[in-house]
């Protein structure tokens, strides 16, 4: 079945966070027909696509982003194995058995060191609370290791995978929450205080 995607590219120019490589992806466009993807393709190619044409306040979103890596770790801490007793063999931190004798290889089950964190997850469901470019959003001196917000901001209920100042894509939800309210929140005020 034939598909239309674009390629796109941010621009960390209009961000606060003193990158200069943009962050290169590809995108699929909505809808069911051809002609009109193909459409929207050639009007929008060398032009901004702003984040108020594409969601709205009270929307739903899915948002995909690479966690925070935290290097190697041992099975208690990655797995949440529990501490064996003081008089254990050997370890006290490791698991207690790695399986029987026969047959003789390892379980992929059993809990073992390795790399924790730096994955790509994906959260369903995040509520749009606000899109605004107002730029009132700046503390004092700007966000703690952020800088200035300079363009349009999204406010999210809730928190979100991944570091300060990565990349992280929403799109479309795939399984929408019933029991929410589609109207947007009405924001009385906004701290702008950040952790010092």
């Amino acid at each position: 079945m034939a598909d239309i995607r674009l390629i796109v590219q941010t621009q960390p120019s209009l961000t606060g966070i003193g990158k200069k490589r943009p962050e290169i992806f590809e995108i699929s466009i909505g809808g069911n027909e051809i002609k009109a993807k193909a459409d929207y393709a050639k009007n929008a190619v060398g032009k901004d696509i702003r984040i108020s044409e594409v969601f709205s306040e009270g929307q739903l979103v899915d948002t995909h982003s690479i966690t925070k890596g935290k290097g190697t770790q041992g099975p208690v801490k990655r797995f949440g194995v529990p501490l064996r007793q003081h008089k254990a063999e050997k370890t006290k931190r490791g698991p207690a058995t790695l399986g029987p004798w026969h047959p003789h290889h390892g379980n992929y089950r059993v809990a073992h060191a390795g790399k924790m964190g730096y994955h790509q997850r994906m959260q369903l469901n995040k509520w749009i609370m606000k899109i605004s470019d107002d730029k009132k959003i700046n503390p004092k001196g700007g966000w703690l290791s952020y800088g200035a917000v300079k363009s349009e901001y999204i406010l999210v209920k809730g928190s979100v995978d991944g570091p300060r100042k990565r990349l992280i894509r929403m799109t479309t939800v795939r399984r929408i929450m019933k029991n929410l309210q589609e109207a947007p929140p009405e924001i009385q005020y906004t701290s702008i205080r950040s952790k010092q």
